[in-house]
């Protein structure tokens, strides 16, 4: 079943190693220490998340690429597309890639890891907000569940009440279905035998056949 993929960006706000002045090549040391706390934090929030295995970027790398582009933050930036969940780490404009995960392609697998990441976002790490998920499931309605097989029409008559009113909803959708019900009202009282009898749970057979295989 194809479905459209929710793409989109986010900042782990609280993780922001962001610094008030442009650090310089003397403030390395503190600037490497800050930037290493932050990742414990991230690693500590994010590693496992919906499969995500994280891998710890080259800090001093990092240090002296904020260094050197004279910007004064590193930002822990997750990102979300059709293919990949992953984390990069932004230091001016060096980008480190910090972990990735496939993204399911069936349907209810992906539904299930869009709903871990929700279930994990915050104001402060909104990758899959309240909003869009809402809005994904309501494109993406989930296929009803198969109903209990039965072998003919009195059978299911005989042994649930709640999947005959199913069938019943179902046949108000079906013009077939919907004069196999009608017959079936109108002989209710008829003997087993009776030709019309036996001709109306035919076709009610048929059209529970026909119900069975909309699912």
């Amino acid at each position: 079943m194809s479905f459209s993929y929710f793409e989109n960006t986010a900042e782990m706000d609280a993780w922001l190693v962001s610094f008030d002045k442009v650090p310089q090549p003397a403030d390395k040391p503190n600037v490497l220490k800050r930037i290493a706390k932050s990742w414990d934090g991230v690693k500590s929030d994010l590693d496992g998340l919906a499969g995500i295995k994280l891998t710890k970027p080259d800090l001093d790398a990092v240090a002296d690429a904020l260094i050197k582009s004279g910007k004064h933050a590193v930002i822990f930036d997750l990102v979300l597309t059709k293919a990949e969940f992953k984390l990069n780490v932004e230091a001016g404009d060096v980008t480190f890639k910090a972990g990735s995960v496939r993204v399911p392609t069936e349907l209810e697998e992906y539904r299930n890891f869009l709903a871990s990441l929700n279930g994990w976002s915050t104001s402060e790490r909104n990758i899959v907000p309240d909003g869009d998920f809402k809005s994904f499931n309501e494109k993406n309605p989930k296929k009803p569940q198969k109903p209990t097989e039965y072998k003919d029409f009195d059978e299911m008559v005989k042994k649930s009440k709640s999947d005959l009113e199913a069938f019943r909803n179902w046949a108000k959708t079906n013009s077939s279905a919907k004069r196999a019900f009608a017959d079936i009202d109108k002989t209710a009282k008829a003997k087993p035998t009776d030709p019309e009898r036996v001709a109306a749970l035919k076709a009610i057979n048929a059209s529970l056949r026909d119900y069975y295989k909309s699912f």
